[in-house]
């Protein structure tokens, strides 16, 4: 158990890490709560943020909290995800660009019991990341131009407790159980005037999920995934800082904000297993109605997601082999801006590599903003995630 419980340890550090960081550089980022995370899909992000119907060795799944119940049982499981991307973005003929790169999710998962399995994690839930900078003339001037500035960081990041049953061989149960977190600022600075905005916000985190293999007679096997998360409110702590260089003026207050909410999603998936091939789909709906828009420019959006992705196993007779794999998704921002709906379109690319009791997983992405209206940016991501994934023996025997 020593070199587990350095693992741990190491764990810990990377989620700290992982606290303190940024995933994003997107102006839209300053409404709502911020770019949500795509989520890297772990092992398998090279099929893109999916896994409904996604039950496979070594895979801890974050989608579905009923399908991890494949996990190696000889093994505590941890996995470790970070991503690099470079965006662009364009609007009204100007360009700019940015690139991150930051750790994005930290588990560690074991079978406790013959049919209870269990994962905890900590992984970003949403990100701002901006800075904008606006000129405007002066009425009743010649010509004369004053500077806006507008910048904002932090994020929220969720910490995860996944309980998941197997009922039976072909059906398993699970839930996640955790807690959002974290504090975002917001600044606006007109000559030498600066005022912040910065709110804490905090919510409990729950969703569950189901997973069933049908019964096949050939080598080709059926499973269907569903999971649902309701709604919940999200409390604040909201402090306003004023300043002014020309009196060194500082004043100190609270602000109102609208009352904000997780949103519901309910999510299905289908997936089909051959010993070479899999194919998976899935689909999310995620609803956002019970927020209140702070403003004309951003509005909220129901969100739908869709996803296809597809795994070539090498190495069918091996238990652990190399796999391929390639994925397309289509989704929709949850914020509206100028009442115009923004659309991405992305597709991924992936290889992961078994090393022992371990998996490694190099996977790209290549994301693009189908809308073209004039008044609205524009964005195109490029990036790679890295994964591992990687067993720590505690038995030599199977557990019955």
């Amino acid at each position: 158990m020593k070199h587990g419980i350095i693992s741990v340890v190491c764990l810990l550090c990377i989620g700290k890490t992982t606290l303190a960081q940024n995933t994003t550089n997107l102006p839209t980022s300053m409404y709502g709560i911020g770019e949500l995370s795509m989520g890297d899909g772990g092992q398998y992000a090279g099929i893109g943020s999916m896994g409904i119907a996604l039950n496979r060795i070594g895979f801890q799944n974050t989608i579905n909290p009923a399908a991890i119940t494949r996990m190696d049982t000889l093994c505590y499981t941890f996995d470790v995800g970070a991503t690099f991307t470079t965006s662009r973005y364009s609007f009204q003929g100007k360009k700019s660009g940015s690139t991150t790169g930051n750790p994005i999710r930290v588990n560690i998962g074991c079978r406790l019991m013959k049919r209870w399995y269990a994962m905890a994690g900590i992984a970003p839930y949403s990100s701002v990341g901006y800075y904008i900078r606006n000129e405007s003339e002066v009425e009743g001037t010649n010509g004369s131009i004053i500077n806006s500035y507008f910048m904002g960081s932090g994020g929220l990041y969720k910490c995860y407790l996944t309980n998941s049953f197997e009922i039976t061989k072909r059906l398993s149960a699970g839930a996640n159980i955790g807690l959002i977190t974290g504090t975002t600022t917001q600044q606006e600075t007109q000559e030498k005037a600066t005022v912040t905005y910065e709110s804490r916000k905090r919510a409990f985190y729950l969703d569950v999920g189901l997973f069933y293999e049908f019964p096949s007679a050939s080598s080709t096997k059926w499973a269907f995934g569903a999971v649902y998360a309701p709604s919940m409110p999200m409390a604040h702590d909201n402090n306003l800082i004023y300043y002014n260089d020309n009196t060194t003026e500082e004043m100190e207050g609270k602000y109102y904000r609208k009352q904000q909410y997780l949103p519901q999603r309910i999510g299905g998936g289908a997936s089909m297993t051959t010993p070479r091939i899999v194919l998976t789909a899935d689909y999310n709906w995620i609803d956002w109605r019970k927020n209140n828009s702070s403003g004309v420019q951003g509005m909220y959006d129901n969100q739908h997601k869709a996803n296809l992705g597809c795994i070539y196993v090498v190495h069918p007779k091996k238990t652990r082999s190399v796999e391929l794999m390639a994925g397309i998704g289509y989704s929709n921002s949850y914020i509206m801006l100028k009442n115009g709906k923004m659309s991405y379109l992305e597709a991924n690319a992936g290889i992961s590599i078994p090393i022992l009791y371990s998996f490694l997983g190099v996977s790209a992405f290549y994301r693009k903003q189908l809308n073209s209206r004039q008044n609205l940016m524009q964005e195109t991501r490029v990036g790679m995630n890295l994964n591992i994934t990687f067993g720590e023996r505690i038995s030599r025997f199977k557990l019955k």
